[in-house]
């Protein structure tokens, strides 16, 4: 009977270690063939970008032909009025005509739902280098399917159009410093041609359209006090807490009660305090008769009559007064009258 038992259970355990055996065979087999299938992907990918890159100048001259555009008439035009005409063929322009080898750029076709700032922040630049690189904007309302140049660096493309231009010149305009710009476009010596394209790293827009730069500058006045999600705009709503029809004449962004609150622009503090509805609030004096205002704060950490930096950290968020969760309230106001706050920010 012992002898039967100890059959058994041995029985048992070899029948375990098959399937165990089995498991583990069935799993590497797996194990294996995905491996494969990745390396093979790799390999086909790695063989496509090979067999694209070696076509690309090809490629560059056909559509350039397609377009019935002649490359040395290109050439002949500046970058500006090429991007109006093409964007295909001021991408071509630029890869063409730039110094600077270190800096790439991307053509990118605006999508459902994006805008400038998506797509900027998608590249790791900023609005600036959106500006400064497509001249030909007249506003900045991103159009489905249309073409916008980026680097992926911020900065800005300059174009030699005079033949008095120096590099000297060209930094004081900029306000960044001449050896940067010599080294960004590898450029041994300080000799520029007319039409040579430059990078200039870190710089903000100079030239731009007439429409686009009354914006551009209302846009910077004012920098934005936090960043969030605006929950309620400028305009008619109807009040969250009591139900009624009124005029919002502020944005308001959500945020975490204790989130850094910076002040909007240089100035003067002209009063702190608690009101009803606004709560813990603070209001700035700037100049050209601009006020801002910041309500339902948790912490104050200025004092009237002090002076404050853009950006300086002036409160954090909260939750007083009558709302109904933590959020910023934040007005504009000229000479007393109500402005749009997102008509000055970005």
């Amino acid at each position: 009977m012992k002898d039967y038992l100890y059959y058994l259970i041995q029985k048992k355990k070899d029948i375990k270690t098959g399937i165990s055996f089995k498991r583990i065979l069935i799993a590497s087999l797996i194990i294996i063939f995905v491996i494969s299938i990745i390396c093979v992907s790799i390999f086909l990918s790695s063989k496509e970008s090979i067999a694209l890159s070696s076509l690309k100048e090809e490629k560059l001259e056909n559509l350039i032909k397609e377009k019935g555009q002649n490359l040395n008439e290109l050439f002949k035009d500046n970058y500006a009025d090429v991007c109006k005409r093409d964007k295909e063929l001021a991408y071509i322009y630029l890869q063409k005509k730039l110094k600077a080898r270190d800096i790439a750029f991307v053509l990118h076709t605006i999508k459902l739902g994006e805008n400038f700032w998506t797509v900027a922040k998608k590249y790791g630049v900023n609005i600036d280098t959106v500006i400064g690189c497509n001249p030909e904007l007249e506003d900045l309302k991103a159009r489905l399917n249309h073409g916008i140049i980026l680097s992926n660096k911020t900065g800005v493309l300059h174009q030699v159009l005079e033949k008095e231009e120096t590099l000297d010149l060209i930094a004081e305009l900029y306000k960044v410093d001449k050896e940067k710009i010599k080294q960004a476009n590898n450029l041994k010596k300080e000799k520029l041609n007319i039409l040579d394209m430059l990078f200039i790293p870190g710089a903000k827009p100079v030239y731009m359209s007439n429409n686009l730069r009354q914006l551009y500058a209302k846009r910077s006045m004012f920098r934005s006090p936090l960043c969030g999600t605006y929950t309620s705009l400028f305009g008619t709503r109807t009040h969250p807490v009591t139900g009624e029809k009124h005029g919002h004449k502020a944005v308001d962004i959500r945020a975490k009660i204790g989130t850094w609150v910076g002040a909007a622009a240089d100035g003067i503090v002209i009063f702190t305090g608690l009101d009803e509805n606004l709560g813990y609030y603070i209001k700035i004096q700037h100049k050209d008769g601009y006020t801002t205002l910041y309500g339902h704060l948790s912490k104050i950490y200025v004092r009237p009559w002090q002076k404050v930096r853009s950006g300086q950290l002036i409160a954090k968020t909260g939750n007083s007064g009558r709302t109904t969760g933590p959020h910023l309230h934040f007005a504009i106001h000229k000479n007393g009258v109500a402005l749009n706050p997102l008509n000055f920010l970005w």
